[in-house]
């Protein structure tokens, strides 16, 4: 959101398959600022959780962090794709399981300093396996693990992926709350 009464001035610096950065200049107390702002078509994260109880994330390679990640399954929403379909398909893809009921959790900025990506988590039961559909490039591996497993990767750092802490918060929330999710 701009100050009342201060000029802006849009220049697209990058547009790319996912992202658009857009460098605003505006007027601000008499200063020229200048600021770089990543357009992001938003995004999905599933929490899927097996009929024993069992949390099914992904450990899966992150080229800008150079390394191995611990996450739940995600990825962007496409053209006009209804986030609860998103989920379906990425768990199907990345996890191997088509799920019997997607719940919403909620929806958060991943990082509004700078980027426009709204996350919408949900949990997943009902599992089913079905074949895994990786894209050319992704390596995923799915980690099954107990809910106080991830409670404790969270604290030692282990899970250290924000949407997926994020995710899991909204989660734990709405069970503290009384929420249930039926396997």
């Amino acid at each position: 959101v701009l100050p009342a009464g201060s000029d802006s001035e849009t220049v697209v610096t990058h547009v790319g398959p996912v992202i658009r950065v857009e460098r605003r200049e505006f007027d601000l107390g008499g200063r020229r600022i200048r600021k770089d702002v990543v357009r992001h078509p938003g995004a999905v994260t599933v929490i899927p959780i097996e009929s024993d109880g069992t949390i099914l994330m992904i450990r899966v390679g992150r080229l800008p962090v150079g390394r191995m990640l611990l996450e739940f399954c995600a990825g962007k929403l496409e053209p006009d794709e209804r986030p609860d379909l998103a989920a379906g398909r990425e768990l199907e893809e990345e996890v191997g399981r088509r799920a019997g009921r997607i719940d919403a959790i909620g929806a958060y900025y991943t990082s509004p300093g700078f980027c426009d990506e709204r996350m919408h988590a949900f949990v997943a039961t009902g599992l089913e396996p079905v074949p895994r559909r990786l894209e050319p490039g992704e390596e995923i591996e799915v980690v099954p693990m107990s809910p106080a497993s991830i409670d404790a990767a969270i604290l030692d750092g282990s899970l250290d992926d924000g949407k997926s802490i994020t995710a899991w918060h909204l989660f734990r929330a709405r069970q503290a709350g009384g929420a249930a999710w039926p396997a």
